[in-house]
């Protein structure tokens, strides 16, 4: 895994990003700063601010910066409204439609944990700091047949998250093993459905970058953009 990054150094940005690791099928990215209403996500493909990724009849897995690492179903579309803010050290994934499993991974042992991570849809927002859940909301263009069944909610394999129906709604605390379906304003939290419980299996296959690798991502890409930027001044000339 870290030599895959190592490879697509020289195309991120010196602030925190987003890399495709892993895609299969049809898969777009939009945004504000793309030329295209939709550009085909390929293999290190980076994501920022304010982008938006959507799955099709594919799948994808997104590393963001060390924080965590993100797998989007087949029909899910999901922007990234904040990443690693530097102030509040808080990601935030608006999910517009579809299911994200999710894996933030925790800080190391003695280390304390400020960086806060939120999954947030219409129905749900949903806050971490180091666990493994699923979030699922209707599909968006198309049906996963895969999980046609999950409804709406918030789906934990491990670790704590805090659901409520809204950024000011009462939180309700869901803990490893357990859900929370979601109706309107009502949330109901029960024992975690087996059929879920058995798909959270594809966690065991996320990896985490280290550190000193990403860090050396950046720092690559920044003299690479400091080359570019002296170029370009002197075409200017």
């Amino acid at each position: 895994m870290s030599v895959l990054f190592l490879l697509f150094a020289a195309t991120l940005s010196a602030e925190e990003v987003g890399i495709v690791s892993f895609i299969q099928g049809k898969n777009y990215l939009s945004g504000p700063r793309f030329k295209k209403a939709k550009e085909p996500v390929k293999l290190g493909s980076i994501l920022k601010k304010g982008d938006t990724i959507t799955t099709e009849d594919g799948t994808c897995e997104i590393q963001l910066a060390t924080q965590a690492t993100i797998r989007l179903s087949k029909f899910t579309s999901m922007q990234i409204e904040d990443l690693l803010n530097p102030k509040s050290k808080a990601t935030t994934l608006k999910l517009v439609g579809g299911k994200l499993f999710v894996k933030a991974y925790k800080p190391a042992s003695g280390v304390p944990s400020q960086n806060q991570l939120k999954v947030v849809n219409p129905s749900f927002v949903a806050g971490v700091r180091g666990t493994e859940f699923l979030a699922a909301a209707p599909d968006t263009g198309g049906t996963d047949d895969e999980l046609s069944n999950v409804e709406t909610g918030v789906y934990v394999n491990e670790g704590t998250v805090a659901v409520s129906p809204d950024k000011k709604g009462k939180e309700t605390l869901v803990k490893e093993n357990e859900e929370v379906l979601v109706s309107g304003k009502e949330l109901k939290k029960q024992i975690l459905d087996e059929f879920v419980k058995e798909k959270m299996r594809i966690f065991q296959e996320f990896k985490a970058i280290k550190e000193e690798n990403y860090q050396r991502i950046k720092d690559q890409y920044e003299k690479n953009d400091q080359l570019m930027n002296e170029y370009k001044g002197k075409t200017e000339e």
